[in-house]
């Protein structure tokens, strides 16, 4: 579930609120549940007005992140697309891990375009996807990428996936010139997974080295060294 600044700050004045009525019970001056209520809308209005909202959108991101299993989820979700890029000739420029994970606030504030939700994997674009020109290689490759989120998730961890949204929505922007774009669609998510599948264990690797903030150029190293260690396991 995706909860928004919005939403935590509706909840945190609900809170409030039945700390004011409890609080009456058990002798708690109705003063202070009020100085807070003031204090938070003060402060999201002034989030909202001077910061496009981007400590609202940062809480979110750090209160997700501290989850073991939601970090777990959206690093292998990124390094999927990481990986499947590298793997097809893709220059990975940038990424991020819950959009917080080894950047200071500092840095996340002075972002334009940081809203604090899932992460993300930024490539070196050859021409744009939804090019109605693009060569069917390209296309094709451009897809796998999409969809490589969605096939990391389902190789690594039980359940439903939880990120992908935007990216099926790109895929989709991408490939609706296409008379069977659906079809597409379905070869792009089969062709990540055997692409992930058959180097399952630089996913995890890489999944590890985004968690810790690892640059991209030491990313792309490791993909090489490992990618080298597997053709001589099976030579």
């Amino acid at each position: 579930m995706n909860v928004t600044a919005t939403d935590l700050l509706a909840i945190a004045i609900f809170t409030i609120t039945m700390m004011s009525l409890v609080g009456t019970m058990v002798g708690l001056s109705p003063i202070v549940p009020t100085a807070i209520a003031v204090s938070l809308l003060g402060a999201w209005g002034i989030d909202i007005g001077w910061f496009q909202g981007k400590f609202g959108a940062y809480a979110q991101a750090w209160l997700r992140a501290q989850s073991p299993q939601y970090r777990e989820r959206v690093s292998y979700h990124e390094a999927g697309h990481f990986l499947a890029a590298h793997l097809l000739g893709f220059k990975v420029t940038n990424y991020a891990i819950a959009g917080i994970v080894g950047r200071s606030l500092g840095e996340i504030i002075n972002d334009e375009f940081f809203t604090g939700i899932e992460g993300g994997v930024e490539i070196e674009v050859v021409e744009p996807p939804s090019s109605v020109n693009l060569s069917a290689n390209l296309l094709d490759r451009y897809s796998t990428v999409y969809m490589a989120g969605i096939a990391a998730e389902q190789l690594m961890l039980e359940g439903a996936t939880e990120g992908g949204n935007d990216d099926l929505q790109k895929l989709r922007k991408a490939i609706s010139h296409l008379p069977h774009p659906m079809t597409q669609e379905r070869w792009a998510l089969m062709n990540s997974r055997n692409l992930l599948n058959d180097h399952r264990s630089i996913l995890v690797a890489l999944s590890q080295k985004m968690l810790s903030a690892t640059s991209v150029s030491d990313c792309c190293q490791m993909i090489d060294q490992a990618l080298k260690e597997e053709e001589l396991i099976n030579l």
